[in-house]
């Protein structure tokens, strides 16, 4: 379109009412967010269960993976900040992603900056909705391993600053393995964000963002 790469995202074939429901609703709930950090949508039709989106360039994964032998620190707290703006902003409107990995979170490289940018909100939590159950698949590979026995029926704010600890940690190093932290001050965010009482965790992203200033 318009001499332009986007993507169109369709709904796989065989899906059953509740799984198109939730399709449909990503779209929704994508179309009326408004922030420099959540993808566009533009289109959605229902005859085929498919809509546009807006064409990025890297996965989180991707763009780490691909310069992670040359991005600075003062470039991965960038990128680290506009995550937790990105989770402010979506949690101001009473929403919690639920599906959060680097693969969810994606790279714009315009010529002068980069915008990170949240999609896939298949799974995303909105208050009174019908559409998550006990029944409900654990996803994201970033999540509190706990969710497998608690029910992913049960996720809340704190699982939600449990997997974004982990982006966090993932993108100041290029790894997932939080053993053996060098930085004491990245070593305590850490720590904090993977408690295992919950209670000690952050409580909302306001807090992280305070504990992060301290990185």
């Amino acid at each position: 379109f318009y001499n332009r790469f986007f993507i169109l995202k369709r709904a796989k074939k065989g899906l059953d009412a509740k799984e198109l429901a939730r399709f449909r609703r990503e779209y929704d709930v994508m179309n009326t967010l408004s922030s420099p950090y959540v993808v566009e949508v533009y289109n959605y039709n229902s005859a085929k269960n498919e809509y546009i989106m807006e064409y990025m360039d890297y996965t989180l994964d991707g763009y780490i993976a691909a310069h992670n032998s040359t991005l600075t620190i003062i470039q991965r707290k960038g990128i680290a900040q506009q995550i937790l703006r990105a989770f402010d902003y979506l949690h101001s409107k009473g929403h919690l992603h639920r599906d959060i990995s680097p693969k969810n979170i994606l790279i714009k490289e315009y010529d002068d900056t980069l915008v990170v940018k949240l999609s896939d909100f298949g799974l995303v939590k909105i208050l009174d909705s019908t559409l998550t159950t006990v029944n409900t698949e654990f996803k994201g590979y970033f999540n509190d391993p706990a969710l497998v026995v608690e029910g992913f029926n049960t996720y809340g704010i704190v699982h939600e600053t449990y997997a974004l600890t982990r982006v966090i940690y993932f993108v100041m190093t290029g790894k997932t393995n939080t053993e053996k932290i060098a930085n004491q001050n990245l070593r305590a965010f850490v720590e904090r964000g993977l408690n295992p009482d919950k209670t000690k965790r952050f409580q909302n992203i306001r807090d992280m963002i305070s504990a992060f200033k301290t990185i």
